[in-house]
């Protein structure tokens, strides 16, 4: 049964793969007549297109489906690998599952956040401000983090220094280094 279980989990890493590469395609726009560029295409777009259409996974300009996907794939593979192991199934397991993958989502997406808001700040400290592609894509990205902050103060984008972002990165560092280590162990306490 091992064999079986290795055999299922290597499926499953080379379709994550496939949907990895396809992430980047769409980024890079490369040649659609391109016959590998095809394929990675036609086998992915299917499973994908479940998660685009979920509304809620878009964050301003960012889409979150296919990190969603990613983690929903490799959700049903390490269950899938654990129960061709065990040959059983459970809710523990499951749920158990779940809450690791969610963990590590969210810790994902603060880290996202933590590098561009960090970013921001050291474009505001040298005075670049939106005027090329790479500046644009980091103050797009971290928007979501700052414009909170900026709501909830009700300060303008007209400061001097940009303080909501320097707030948004020290509540994020508070969040990723204090607050969710310290709720993951007592989480993991209750499944011990």
């Amino acid at each position: 049964m091992v064999y079986v279980a290795n055999l299922v989990r290597l499926f499953f890493s080379i379709y994550i793969l496939l949907i990895f590469v396809r992430v980047i395609l769409a980024w890079l726009r490369p040649n659609m007549f391109n016959p590998i560029v095809r394929f990675v295409y036609a086998s992915t777009d299917p499973y994908l297109k479940l998660f685009a259409g979920l509304r809620f996974l878009r964050i301003g300009s960012m889409d979150f489906s296919p990190i969603i996907a990613f983690y929903f794939l490799y959700l049903m593979q390490e269950l899938s690998y654990k129960v061709l192991l065990t040959g059983y199934f459970s809710l523990e397991l499951l749920l158990s599952l779940v809450i690791v993958l969610l963990f590590r989502f969210i810790y994902f997406i603060l880290f996202i956040f933590l590098i561009t808001v960090g970013l921001r700040l050291i474009f505001e400290l040298i005075g670049r401000r939106i005027n090329n592609t790479f500046v644009t894509i980091v103050y797009s990205l971290s928007e979501p983090a700052v414009r909170p902050i900026r709501n909830l103060f009700n300060l303008n984008r007209d400061l001097v220094f940009d303080i909501p972002s320097l707030i948004s990165l020290a509540i994020l560092i508070l969040l990723r280094f204090l607050l969710l280590p310290r709720l993951l162990k007592l989480i993991s306490a209750l499944f011990n």
